[in-house]
């Protein structure tokens, strides 16, 4: 027997603001199918519904501004961790950022769902500002600056792998 109790959705998109800058908005759903002991409902529950945005500046991948907000969440108090995302905005999304997010609203400091959103963000802010301000690969050069932001992301991206090994061979074609 299989039955659905939990449901989580994250959805994220990447919108390009202009001059090197995106905007990123991450929304976590969470519901539940099963009532608790003690409750009652039929279908689905609605347990959290958080949205967070962050605006970053490229190619440095810094945080501008960051905020968040709370449509459905299941206590009194859970909206007091929204300012803490304001923590992020000067950090970077480099290698070390989900620690990083960690430290900054993880645990205690923050809300663990939020904290969760916002890390699951962090490689979408990538990918995005490279849909937003990269190039094809036919265009890209060596040693171009955005490529480092995107090395060893994946399997297929990582030095030596398939996709860098296609442009060094498109690179000595064109000398």
């Amino acid at each position: 027997m299989k039955e659905l109790v939990q449901g989580r959705d994250i959805a994220i998109r990447t919108y390009d603001l202009g001059e090197g800058r995106i905007l990123v908005e991450g929304n976590l759903m969470d519901r539940r199918f099963r009532p608790r002991q003690g409750e009652s409902f039929e279908g689905e529950f609605l347990v959290h519904d958080m949205i967070a945005r962050l605006t970053i500046r490229g190619p440095e991948m810094v945080i501008e501004e960051a905020d968040a907000e709370m449509p459905g969440h299941p206590r009194d108090g859970c909206e007091e961790a929204v300012p803490w995302i304001r923590r992020l905005i000067g950090e970077r999304i480099v290698s070390g950022f989900t620690q990083r997010v960690k430290d900054l609203l993880g645990n205690e400091k923050g809300c663990a769902h939020l904290t969760s959103l916002v890390i699951t963000m962090g490689p979408a802010a990538v990918q995005g500002y490279w849909a937003a301000y990269g190039v094809g690969r036919s265009r890209v050069r060596p040693h171009d600056p955005r490529l480092k932001w995107i090395i060893n992301t994946c399997h297929m991206w990582r030095e030596g792998g398939p996709i860098l090994r296609e442009l060094e061979e498109k690179w000595r074609e064109e000398g």
